[in-house]
């Protein structure tokens, strides 16, 4: 069973939809088209791994021509934000039975460098300074991305706590059984827009996966919970199915790591030490910019 209505048109480099697409691109992007109707209307475990391997190949490749260039910044910020630790799982949790080597945990960073490296994945250019400066000094900012401020200042208040809390966490997104995220962070902030639910992920990069509008659409045609009312849950179903994913090809962790690869799409970004952190690939399975 698949949608009735029309196939998206094929999105421009920046992402826009184009008013006359050009056949050739509509046959080029048809098998992605087909691929995320399926999704509309399934589950992660229903799609072949090459089919979310085309997904997820496509969301990189639209990203890494906009002009926030979000594939190289996500890069970077794996690279300097994050370590990638032994995991510490025993012999009942799901990810060392398959395969797991290692979960990523965000270094002791200040809160000025969480906040540099927010507004580089999810804010467009010329906002940013916008925001920092609203977080930082209180200057007034009334564009889209306002919407970030009041999570971010915060996480600002709380964050000695917050990181302490978030650096005790040794898991990922695939432990089972593990405790639930929302349990473990006390008196967090609840995910009420987009943006809290970057923040959050950014913050265990391993363990949730971020929204924007498309992609909360997608995720609840899919049939797991809305991220706007149910952050977290969504995130355990997400993973849940993620792991029914991997035992129906005999993926195992480090396969699933794989299916995101956006080294291919840009040849120049070096391989992070553990892959791509496991919320990028669920992320990029929903999302296209």
């Amino acid at each position: 069973m698949i949608w009735t209505e029309d196939l998206p048109r094929p999105l421009s480099p920046r992402g826009t939809s184009n008013s006359a697409p050009q056949p050739w691109r509509v046959g080029l992007n048809f098998k992605e088209e087909v691929a995320k109707e399926r999704l509309a209307v399934g589950y992660i475990s229903s799609l072949p791994p090459d089919e979310i391997r085309r997904l997820i190949k496509n969301s990189n490749s639209v990203s890494a021509q906009g002009s926030q260039q979000y594939v190289v910044w996500e890069n970077r910020a794996i690279r300097s934000d994050y370590d990638f630790i032994v995991c510490r799982c025993g012999d009942d949790c799901w990810c060392k039975r398959n395969g797991c080597v290692g979960h990523y945990r965000l270094k002791e960073v200040t809160f000025d460098e969480f906040l540099a490296t927010y507004v580089n994945l999810w804010v467009p250019p010329k906002a940013r300074k916008n925001v920092k400066d609203a977080v930082l000094k209180g200057t007034p900012f009334n564009g889209h991305e306002r919407n970030a401020i009041k999570p971010l200042k915060w996480l600002r208040e709380n964050w000695s706590s917050i990181l302490h809390q978030v650096r005790s966490y040794e898991k990922c997104g695939l432990c089972d059984p593990t405790p639930c995220l929302d349990d473990h962070v006390s008196n967090g902030y609840d995910v009420n827009n987009l943006y809290a639910g970057k923040m959050w992920s950014q913050l265990f990069y391993d363990s949730l996966v971020p929204f924007d509008w498309k992609s909360r659409a997608r995720i609840k045609k899919a049939g797991y919970s809305d991220p706007t009312k149910a952050f977290f849950a969504m995130n355990r179903e997400l993973f849940r199915d993620l792991r029914m994913l991997s035992e129906n090809h005999d993926l195992g962790v480090p396969g699933i790591r794989q299916l995101d690869s956006p080294w291919i799409v840009v040849p120049q970004l070096p391989v992070p030490v553990g892959g791509q952190p496991l919320s990028r690939v669920v992320d990029k399975i929903f999302y296209s910019p």
